[in-house]
């Protein structure tokens, strides 16, 4: 294996200890010895790679961007339309009960515990999405934005188990937004 594989797959390892310690004890108790015992490293061996604390949550929060914009764009390029395939896609990524959630929520939810957190990607992130949904989607920008509200508004519910809704309220609230995403696609044709 070459050092960049190596060191590849040590910070993913990282990243996967210091996510299970987050969710399993709490992000107050997210210590880089924790994180270091976790991961059967070394602490010096995760200072290398993280030299803080904050630099480990940085690279969390990064990591869970990067795969949720990656499944978002595989969502995307797989649901068969042209016009709101990415409200479809943020729609969808809600739906499924989905690990990568879990990481999405324990990533950012770490991030933003911190004092000092930066949040900043985030915010790119999430205005890189809207405008891909406002602008670039097909769909009117009052439609795109629902969906994203919607798609977000759930997610935020079940980081912070805010009064979910059934299985039931949640499947005929995503299949509303989406009927209304076929009409558009419809009009469009």
């Amino acid at each position: 294996m070459k050092q960049e594989q190596k060191t590849a797959a040590t910070k993913a390892k990282l990243l996967d200890a210091a996510a299970e310690v987050v969710r399993s004890d709490g992000v107050s108790n997210l210590t880089l010895d924790r994180v270091a015992e976790a991961a059967g490293v070394s602490k010096g061996g995760l200072l290398y790679h993280y030299g803080t604390k904050q630099e480990l949550i940085a690279a969390m929060l990064d990591r869970t961007l990067v795969r949720a914009d990656t499944q978002l764009d595989e969502l995307a390029n797989s649901n068969g339309r042209t016009t709101g395939a990415f409200a479809q896609a943020y729609l969808d990524y809600v739906r499924a009960d989905q690990p990568a959630e879990l990481d999405s929520a324990t990533g950012i939810f770490a991030s933003a515990a911190l004092d000092d957190g930066d949040l900043t990607p985030a915010h790119t992130q999430f205005a890189t999405w809207q405008d891909r949904l406002l602008t670039n989607d097909g769909l009117d920008p009052t439609l795109a934005l629902l969906a994203r509200v919607v798609g977000d508004g759930l997610w935020l519910i079940d980081l912070f188990g805010l009064a979910p809704p059934s299985e039931d309220q949640r499947t005929e609230l995503i299949d509303l937004v989406v009927s209304l995403i076929d009409e558009a696609d419809q009009v469009s044709r």
